[in-house]
């Protein structure tokens, strides 16, 4: 090959380039998908919070995988808890006056369809002023952030190696308490 063979192999593969380029950049989408090939999912709405008058009918509740001991006694003594209210068909919690009960069962013993059979091995009650002073806001919404030490109920440790928590929100208003549906196994052990 020659010098002027050599440049016009140059001359055609930088004109390649130059047309791939052009042609590349004049590329258009028809849809906007995710990298799984679904489409993307509607844009979010703003939906409008339950209102005060609204009753409330729905508990969740958040807590600790297990309690810490904070009094280095090897009892693990206190348990963070989340609480969200809400009225249904509403999507978002709210605050609401009221009193929250957090009931400690032995494992296998609360009945829910009878809730009153049972007795708790050791119960905790946030009256209004105490659910108003753990009112938060976070991702999920208004909620209510409580501890609950088994200290503070006079305790020192408990004889069950683990506990059954049953809440109930008993409103200011008259009406039924919600009891909260699911039971959530507490471990009361040190690993």
């Amino acid at each position: 090959m020659n010098f002027r063979t050599k440049k016009l192999c140059a001359s055609a593969r930088t004109t390649a380039f130059i047309l791939a380029a052009v042609v590349m950049s004049g590329c258009v989408t028809d849809g906007v998908e995710s990298t799984t090939g679904r489409p993307l999912p509607p844009a979010p709405r703003d939906v409008a919070p339950a209102s005060e008058s609204s009753s409330i009918n729905a508990i969740s509740v958040l807590k600790s995988q297990q309690p810490m001991d904070t009094t280095g006694n090897g009892f693990p003594n206190l348990l963070g808890v989340g609480v969200y209210l809400f009225a249904r068909p509403y999507p978002i919690p709210r605050f609401a006056d009221g009193t929250l009960v957090f009931s400690l069962f032995p494992p296998g013993e609360f009945d829910q369809l009878n809730p009153s059979a049972g007795e708790p091995v050791v119960s905790w009650t946030f009256g209004p002023d105490m659910m108003a002073g753990a009112q938060v806001e976070n991702l999920i919404g208004p909620g209510y952030q409580l501890s609950l030490d088994i200290g503070a109920v006079g305790l020192s440790s408990l004889e069950v190696d683990s506990a059954d928590m049953v809440v109930q929100f008993i409103p200011a208003q008259e009406g039924d308490g919600i009891v909260y549906s699911s039971v959530q196994r507490v471990p009361f052990r040190l690993y």
